[in-house]
């Protein structure tokens, strides 16, 4: 016993003395920069790094062509008419985030990673532009002012739901938390029977594609129902049937990983895992430049 307390008045002093070691704060990412400018409440954010797109050896030349031929009668979700085409051609990363889904009051606002001047865009920051809504993009401009603007942890944590242990980054992730509202919407619009209350969504690409998809059945303090992940599953399988029957899909040839998705349930949540491997990867990637090749 004295020397068990020796030895614990020796550590004590030696850690007294020793100076305290700091864990080093990784800086944010340039997604997570644009995040946290986003005001509270999104529904639903999607975003892409088109920069980490373009560097991927298998897909990157194709991307980046894909993007180059957007012209200014192009659309995109969030994108004026008027600026869907260059800003993308050459930013690295793109957050896109809706509010008031399934309202009458809903919007989306755009935030781009890009130097590049985009006609209609706030400039936020030297390197940061927003698109949208002029009330919107003003709150974004004014937050742009704040220093210290973090993401917030409950929109961290299921962005990070989906995402693989390891995993460096991804080239598409897409976070939603959707109210009564907005999954009502979102049924009504894909015909699905139950949509989900929240879906983390992470995919990346390397020689082969990846992509993990984890959806609640129930908003998070609801009572669990036996049944809701069931139904869930069911409905997932639908829309990936639905998806393989699609005609660009099946020209590409996804159809087979649509089919071979695992689906796993855990509680409420399914999580949904679907794979392209090199070789088929490359298949598809050979039929999309021939889609793209002029007539």
């Amino acid at each position: 016993m004295r020397l068990a307390i020796v030895l614990i008045a020796l550590a004590a002093c030696h850690h007294a003395d020793a100076p305290a070691i700091e864990t080093p704060v990784k800086p944010p990412t340039q997604a997570e920069r644009m995040l946290a400018l986003l005001p509270d409440g999104a529904q639903v954010i999607v975003e892409l790094d088109l920069a980490r797109l373009r560097a991927n050896a298998a897909v990157g030349p194709l991307a980046s062509a894909a993007l180059a031929q957007l012209g200014a009668d192009s659309r995109l979700p969030g994108l004026p008419v008027a600026v869907a085409g260059s800003p993308l051609a050459g930013a690295d990363e793109v957050v896109l985030a809706a509010y008031g889904v399934g309202t009458a009051q809903a919007a989306t606002v755009t935030v781009l990673a890009t130097k590049a001047d985009v006609p209609g865009g706030a400039r936020l920051a030297p390197d940061l532009v927003a698109v949208g809504p002029a009330e919107w993009t003003g709150q974004l401009a004014t937050r742009a002012g704040f220093a210290g603007l973090t993401i917030p942890d409950e929109l961290r944590t299921l962005r990070a739901h989906a995402e693989p242990q390891g995993a460096t980054g991804a080239v598409l992730r897409i976070t939603a938390r959707l109210s009564f509202d907005a999954r009502i919407a979102l049924a009504r619009i894909t015909g699905v029977e139950a949509a989900p209350a929240r879906i983390s969504l992470w995919a990346d690409i390397a020689d082969d594609v990846a992509v993990v998809v984890d959806a609640d059945a129930v908003d998070p303090g609801d009572q669990a129902s036996k049944t809701a992940a069931k139904r869930l599953a069911h409905t997932i399988r639908g829309l990936l049937a639905t998806l393989g029957d699609d005609p660009s899909i099946r020209a590409l040839g996804v159809g087979p990983s649509l089919e071979d998705a695992r689906l796993v349930a855990q509680g409420t949540w399914v999580r949904t895992i679907l794979a392209v491997g090199p070789r088929h990867l490359a298949r598809v990637v050979e039929r999309a430049r021939a889609m793209l090749a002029p007539p």
